[in-house]
C-alpha cells in the first residue's frame, strides 16, 4: 500500500496556537502526540509502532522497533520530550524506505544521546538529517574533523571532490551532499555547546566563500576550455550578510557581477560573461535531487530585478555615480569582492571611490518616507502582519531602520544632545545584537514557512546569548525595542524635512 504522505508541521505547535497553524494539517497525529505527557513510556512506543505497522515490511519494522525502543527513553528524560518525539515521528516518516539508513540506524546506539539533541532541538535540524546518511558519523562522540575556525578546513574538504566529472548532475549532486554535511556539523557544533551562535555564523560564512569559489573555479574553468579564452576579466560583489560574514544556516547570496568592455569585442564578451554567471548562479542555487545550496539574488545589479544578469564596469560606475538611490548607495558600503582575478584591482578602487560619494540626508529620509507610505498600501500592511515576533528583518523597527538610524548617527545630523544620542546608540546597539541572534535562531528552526513560535531548545539558547529572563521578557524587550527604534527613526526623517524646508 502506498504510504499517505504527512501534512504536519516542521515543529509541533503549541497548544495555544494549535488550531491556527494547524488548519490545513492532520490534527489527528498532532492531538495524539500533544496528550504525550499523560502516557507512559510503553504507550508512545505503541503509538508509534501502531502508526508504522502497515507500512514497514518485517525485517524493517524489526529495526525501527530496536531503534523506537532505545532511542525513546533517552528522549523523555527531557524536559521538552513532547518536541523530540514530534521529531523522531517526522524523522520516521522521512527516513521509512530507506533500508540502508535504518540499518546504519540499528547498529550506531552510540550515537543515541546525540541524535536526540536533533530531535530536541528542531525540525529544521531533523530534515538535514534524514536526507543523508553519512551525517550520523558526525553524531559520534569521537568524531575526528572538529571546526577549526579556517576556511582552509571547507576548502579542503572540497578539494577531496573529483570534480573533473562530465555530468553535470553527478557533480552538483557530489556538491550539495558535501555542502550539506558541512553545514550539519556547524549546526550541531552549535547545540552542542562547542561554538556560540556568533561563531557559528562565521563558521557558515566560511563555508559561503569556500563553496562560492569551488563552484566559481569550476564553472570558469569549463567556459576559458569552451571559448578558447583566457585571463577573463570579471569581478563578483556580494552584498549583505555575505559581504560582512554574518551568514544565517538560510541565507541568500547576495551578488553583482561586473565585466570589464574595454579593448575588445563588447558584443561577444558580453556573451561569455553572461554564460559564466549564469552558470555560477546554477552552480549555486539550482535545485536537485539533493536539495540546494543557496539562493541567489541579483537584484541589487544597476538593470535591478529584470535586465542582464551582467553588468559592465561602466555600467556599473555610471549607476551608482548618477542614478543610484541613497539606500542603494548606504548598502554599496558594505561590499566586498568575493573572487580572485585580475580585474579587482581596478573594482576595488571603483568601490572605494564610491564608497566617498556623499550621501544627503534629507534624500535619505525622503525615500524613508515613500517605503513609509508604501507599507500603507493593503498588500504590504498582509505582508507585515504575517511577520512573527521573532523576524526583524523588515519589520518596522527592525533591522533595516538600524542600518538608516546609524547613518544619520554616522553624519552627525540628529538634533538632540550628545548625552541622549549615545544613550540611544548604546540601546540600538543591543537591540543590533539581539536582532542578530534573533536572526540566526530563527534560521535554524524553519526553512520557508514559519509558526508562530520558536522550539523550547531554540528560545533557551537565545535566553542564553541574550542574557534576558525568559521568553516573556525577550519578547517584550523586542517589542518594545521595535517601537522605540520606529518612534525613534520617525523622528529624524521629521526633523530632515523640516530642515529642507527651510533651506
Amino acid at each position: 500500500m502506498l504510504h499517505k504522505k504527512l501534512h504536519i508541521p516542521i515543529n509541533i505547535p503549541l497548544s495555544t496556537d494549535f488550531k491556527i497553524e494547524s488548519s490545513e494539517f492532520d490534527y489527528e497525529i498532532i492531538k495524539k502526540i500533544q496528550k504525550f505527557d499523560s502516557l507512559s513510556q510503553t504507550n508512545i512506543k505503541d503509538f508509534f509502532k501502531d502508526y508504522f505497522k502497515d507500512k514497514l515490511s518485517k525485517v524493517i519494522s524489526n529495526n525501527f522497533y530496536f531503534f523506537w525502543d532505545r532511542i525513546i527513553p533517552i528522549i523523555l528524560k527531557s524536559k521538552y520530550h513532547k518536541e523530540g518525539i514530534y521529531q523522531l515521528f517526522r524523522f520516521s516518516n522521512e527516513i521509512l524506505y530507506n533500508f540502508s539508513y535504518i540499518e546504519t540506524l540499528t547498529k550506531s546506539t552510540f550515537i543515541y544521546e546525540n541524535l536526540s539533541r536533533i530531535f530536541l532541538f528542531s525540525g529544521y535540524l531533523t530534515n538535514i538529517l534524514a536526507k543523508d546518511e553519512k551525517l550520523l558519523d558526525i553524531l559520534q562522540p569521537e568524531y575526528a574533523m572538529r571546526l577549526n575556525g579556517n576556511i582552509t578546513f571547507y576548502k579542503n574538504s572540497f578539494d577531496r571532490m573529483n570534480v573533473s566529472v562530465k555530468d553535470e548532475e553527478i557533480l552538483l549532486n557530489s556538491l550539495r551532499k558535501n555542502h550539506r554535511l558541512l553545514k550539519f556539523q556547524i549546526l550541531f557544533a552549535l547545540i552542542n555547546d562547542e561554538i556560540n551562535i556568533k561563531r557559528a555564523s562565521n563558521e557558515l560564512s566560511l563555508l559561503a566563500q569556500a563553496t562560492f569559489d569551488i563552484s566559481l573555479k569550476i564553472i570558469h574553468a569549463q567556459i576559458s576550455t569552451k571559448y578558447k579564452v583566457e585571463n577573463l576579466k570579471y569581478s563578483i560583489i556580494a552584498y549583505g550578510r555575505f559581504a560582512t560574514s554574518t551568514m544565517t544556516a538560510n541565507s541568500d547570496l547576495d551578488l553583482v557581477f561586473i565585466y570589464d568592455d574595454e579593448n575588445g569585442d563588447e558584443k561577444a564578451s558580453r556573451k561569455i560573461y553572461v554564460e559564466l554567471f549564469r552558470q555560477i548562479i546554477k552552480f549555486l542555487s539550482v535545485k536537485t535531487e539533493e536539495g540546494l545550496m543557496y539562493e541567489v539574488d541579483t537584484k541589487l545589479k544597476p538593470s535591478g530585478k529584470g535586465g542582464p544578469v551582467a553588468c559592465t564596469y561602466e555600467n556599473f560606475k555610471e549607476y551608482h555615480e548618477k542614478s543610484s538611490y541613497s539606500w542603494e548607495k548606504i548598502a554599496l558600503k558594505k561590499t566586498r569582492v568575493v573572487n580572485e582575478n585580475i580585474f579587482n584591482h581596478k573594482i576595488i578602487n571603483l568601490l572605494n571611490k564610491l564608497k566617498s560619494l556623499p550621501i544627503y540626508q534629507n534624500k535619505v529620509a525622503y525615500e524613508i518616507s515613500l517605503m513609509r507610505t508604501d507599507n500603507n498600501s493593503n498588500k504590504d500592511l498582509v505582508q507585515k502582519e504575517t511577520l512573527k515576533w521573532f523576524e526583524t528583518k523588515y519589520a518596522g523597527g527592525g533591522q533595516r531602520d538600524i542600518e538608516y538610524l546609524n547613518f544619520f548617527n554616522e553624519k552627525n545630523s540628529i538634533l538632540i544632545s550628545q548625552d541622549e544620542i549615545e544613550k540611544k546608540f548604546m540601546f540600538i546597539s543591543r537591540m543590533q545584537d539581539l536582532y542578530f541572534y534573533l536572526d540566526q535562531i530563527m534560521n535554524i528552526c524553519f526553512e520557508e514557512k514559519k509558526q508562530d513560535h520558536l522550539p523550547s531548545k531554540a528560545v533557551n539558547m537565545l535566553i542564553k546569548e541574550t542574557n534576558e529572563k525568559d521568553l516573556g521578557t525577550l519578547k517584550a524587550t523586542v517589542k518594545l525595542g521595535r517601537k522605540e527604534l520606529y518612534s525613534f527613526l520617525n523622528e529624524i526623517v521629521e526633523s530632515q524635512k523640516i530642515s529642507s524646508s527651510h533651506q
